[in-house]
Parts: C-alpha cells; sequence; structure tokens
C-alpha cells in the first residue's frame, strides 16, 4: 500500500475538482490517503509507511491572500516581491513537510524547490534553455527602439510580464498594430480585476505605454509563426507529462488574428487523437515534452509547445506545475495519475 499526502484546496468546487478527483482514485486504488490545506501540515496524522508520496496542488489560499490582492499596487506579473512570497512560501512548505515526516523518505511529484520556478518565465527558460530545450527567441534591450525595430511585416514581437500567467499581462507589437491586454486608463497602464476577462485594446503608436511597460520585470519575445495547418489557425499544444512519459496533449486552436490561444480568448480545444497531427509530430510533442519535464526536475507538468513556421521547430513556452486537468470526459489524467503512470510513486 503507497502512503500518499495530497497539499492544498482550490478556493471553489471548481477549482478544487481536481484534487477531489484524484483523492478518490487514490483511496479507491486503495492508497493511504491524507489531504489538507498548506497551513494544516502540522495537523496531518502520521504515516506508517517509510516512503510518503506528495502531490501539490495550487495553494489558492495563500496566493488569493497574500500575492494577487486587489490592493496591490504593481502592474500585474512584474512584482519581485510577490514572486519571492511565493517562492520562500513553498521552501518553508518543504522545511515542514522534513519536520514533520523525520525519518520517512519524502518522495515529491513536484518538489518544493521547483514548485514556484514556472512563474517566473526567464528562470524558467533559463533552465530549459541550459538543457538543450528549443525556446522562444528572446530580444535583448535597453531602451524601447531596441524593441521596436525587430518587428518586421512578417514576425512582430511579444513583452509578456515575467511573473504572471493565465494568458494576463501579454502586450503584442506588430509592424501594423500594438495591442495590449492590460487595462488602459488615460494615459497609464492598469491591471484588470482578479478574475475578470483581460482583453486586448489597440495602443498602435502610443510609446507612452510602452516606456511604461518596459519600466517593469518583463521579458521579450520574437513571435512564433504557426505552420499552415489546421485551417491556418494559430495553435498551440498542452502536453502533460506525468512520471516518466507523456499521459496526453491537446492543441489549443484560435483565430489567426488573435494574439493568444488561451480558452479565455476565444480558443477551442482539440484532444488527441483528432488534432490530425502525424505519427512522426506526435513524436517530437513526446520527446520535447520529455526533455523539458527532465530539466525542469518535475514528475508532473504541463508543456505548452508551439510551432516556429515548421513541424520541425517546436519550441517549449511554458512549463506548468500547476497545470489545469483535460476534460475528464476527453482524458482521465487523475485516473492516469494513479494507476498507469510509470515511475512516478514510490
Amino acid at each position: 500500500m503507497k502512503s500518499l499526502l495530497v497539499l492544498g484546496k482550490g478556493d471553489s468546487g471548481y477549482s478544487d475538482r481536481n484534487r477531489a478527483r484524484l483523492v478518490g482514485f487514490a483511496k479507491k486504488a486503495g492508497f493511504d490517503v491524507q489531504q489538507a490545506d498548506y497551513h494544516e501540515i502540522n495537523r496531518v496524522p502520521g504515516f506508517q509507511n517509510e516512503t510518503i508520496n506528495v502531490m501539490f496542488f495550487f495553494p489558492f489560499t495563500f496566493w488569493n491572500a497574500y500575492c494577487e490582492v486587489p490592493q496591490d499596487t504593481h502592474l500585474y506579473g512584474t512584482s519581485k516581491s510577490v514572486y519571492e512570497k511565493f517562492r520562500d512560501y513553498f521552501l518553508s512548505t518543504g522545511s515542514q513537510l522534513e519536520d514533520r515526516f523525520r525519518g520517512h523518505q519524502i518522495n515529491y511529484i513536484i518538489p518544493p524547490e521547483i514548485a514556484f520556478i514556472d512563474r517566473d518565465k526567464i528562470e524558467t527558460l533559463r533552465l530549459l534553455r541550459a538543457s538543450g530545450v528549443p525556446t522562444p527567441d528572446q530580444v535583448s534591450y535597453t531602451c524601447l527602439q531596441d524593441v521596436i525595430d525587430p518587428i518586421s511585416p512578417k514576425r512582430g514581437i511579444f513583452i509578456k510580464c515575467r511573473y504572471g500567467a493565465e494568458g494576463k499581462g501579454i502586450t503584442a507589437l506588430h509592424h501594423d498594430r500594438w495591442v495590449t491586454n492590460y487595462r488602459i486608463e488615460k494615459d497609464r497602464l492598469a491591471n484588470f480585476g482578479v478574475y475578470d476577462t483581460w482583453q486586448f485594446s489597440d495602443i498602435t503608436g502610443r510609446r507612452e505605454l510602452l516606456e511604461q511597460l518596459l519600466e517593469n520585470d518583463v521579458i521579450i519575445e520574437k513571435e512564433i509563426l504557426a505552420p499552415g495547418i489546421l485551417d491556418g489557425k494559430k495553435f498551440d499544444l498542452r502536453a502533460y507529462v506525468v512520471g516518466r512519459d507523456m499521459a496526453h496533449f491537446f492543441a489549443r486552436v484560435n483565430d489567426p488574428k488573435k494574439e493568444i490561444t488561451n480558452y479565455s480568448q476565444g480558443a477551442t480545444i482539440i484532444h488527441h487523437p483528432l488534432t490530425g497531427l502525424g505519427k512522426d509530430c506526435i513524436g517530437l510533442v513526446r520527446r520535447t515534452a520529455i526533455q523539458a519535464a527532465n530539466a525542469m526536475g518535475l514528475k508532473f507538468v504541463g508543456v505548452d509547445i508551439m510551432f516556429d513556421e515548421s513541424l520541425d521547430a517546436p519550441r517549449v513556452v511554458e512549463a506548468q506545475c500547476f497545470a489545469d486537468f483535460p476534460c475528464i470526459r476527453k482524458f482521465n489524467l487523475p485516473q492516469y495519475i494513479i494507476h498507469d503512470a510509470s515511475g512516478l510513486f514510490l
């Protein structure tokens, strides 16, 4: 009988559904399961097994109270202090677990010293590149003109907030159109609400807004141009690496005029095996996703991949520790984690 500690609770029934389903499958499979929120670690009952498997879910309680809060005046996703709070929280969680279960071997599915890193896009890409994982081309800059100069009629650039997620805090500069999904408040960039839809607005020619943006922590990348498949639409792939293999992937497909492929921006989802991608392409996706997971030191991760002009040119754009699970009717990821994943649990 394996032991499993599941930490983290959602802030709604919807955000908690993945954790609840995983716990249910683990109990049915005969696991010795304990579940708690992060602040309840010291009240978790003991385990008889020498080895304890620990699975983290997103710490909504902490995040909502101390990180993404309405009174924060920073431009969304640019606050290093918020990132450091998130980092320190997980490092502290690791210390608490080691103290609470002293004498046990802890097998982290997502190690606490890694769980926060995907919130830092620059550090994530550094780790990926150090292991030879293909990533988007970055643009170095010291002034606004350095950002504008690489723009061509064929390829634009994207300015992303360094510490953001969920497709928020994105600015795209094309040769004939500049847009951002920050809120425009007179002559300043501002934030939408936490649960608002972050719609894009036209800011073409408004250099003062870009100057403001560059005063913050951002990362600038050359635009990735989707190859001419899927009816010429813009798309990316979300690949789930669980244990030693890719468990599943799906495509997020959007109008080519849209800037991003997030579901919140109108994208539709096509699950494998209905994507129409060939065997060789799927094999390349699998190898790239596993390479990214290994580079990050993760046994569970959602890897976002885009292709730049050709299906031979994958680019890993993000690697997310707390990726949302796919629709359970399309692929039962909680069941896969418990019953089918290789090299995950000890």
